[in-house]
Order: C-alpha cells, then structure tokens, then sequence
C-alpha cells in the first residue's frame, strides 16, 4: 500500500507548488459567467500537471504513456463534476465542458512533461542553513 505522504517526495513539493500557481493564474483572471470553457480547461490543465507530475518522479515510465496516464487520471475530476452536473441539470451530459476538461488535462501534461524533464530543483542542508538549487537542462 502507497502513503500519500510518502508518495510525493519532497523534493517535488516545491516544484508542484510553482507549477500549479503559475496555472492558476491565467484561469482566475478570467473567472466569470461567461467564461466556463476556460475554467473547465484551467482547472483541468492544474490537474494534468500534477497526475503528470506525480507520475514522473514516482514511477519508471516513458513519456508517452505518461502523458496518457496523467491526462486519464487528470480528466476524472472533470467527469466526476458533469456527471454531477448532469444530474441536477435535468440529465443533460455537457459534451463541450468535458472535451476542455480533457484538452486542459491534456496540455497541463504536456507542459509538465517539458517542465519536468528541463528543470531540476534540489533541496538540501547544511549546518548553517539551508541549500535551494535550480538547474535547467538546454539540449
């Protein structure tokens, strides 16, 4: 059985941290009624990141069937919500919230995957405080 605790190392904290709040900008700035599809995808794409994430460090997988996995595992939220939504809507499933879920899922991993694999954050300590350090891979 996987802790929940343990699954994440935290190393990557910090590196999700940035990620998710760097994704979050851009679909708050355009939270408002008429704006749906672009929650839909927002949200979605936070999502992506981090099943994409997730899956990256913790398991030894290639990248394209970790790309399908994170945006599988990214869209369940998104389905869960029309699933719910449809029952209170009189039964109508939102085919075109649930294709930006997918789309949204699907691009945050993508993303992630580029972040993932240029960018290394390490984390370490001395006696005398503490060693943060940010490296990018240029091929």
């Amino acid at each position: 059985m996987i802790i929940p605790a343990t699954f994440i190392k935290p190393m990557n904290i910090l590196r999700l941290t940035v990620i998710i709040i760097l994704l979050l900008i851009p679909s708050v700035s355009f939270a408002d009624d008429d704006a749906n599809n672009v929650l839909h995808f927002g949200y979605s794409m936070v999502f992506g990141v981090f099943s994409e994430t997730v899956l990256h460090y913790n398991f030894d997988m290639s990248t394209p069937p970790r790309i399908f996995f994170a945006t599988v595992s990214a869209s369940v939220p998104g389905l869960v919500k029309e699933v719910l939504d449809s029952s209170n809507d009189n039964g109508n499933f939102n085919g075109s919230d649930m294709a930006f879920n997918v789309a949204g899922a699907f691009t945050g991993s993508l993303i992630s995957s580029y972040i993932n694999n240029k960018i290394s954050v390490g984390m370490g300590s001395r006696q005398d405080g503490a060693i943060v350090k940010l490296s990018f891979k240029f091929q």
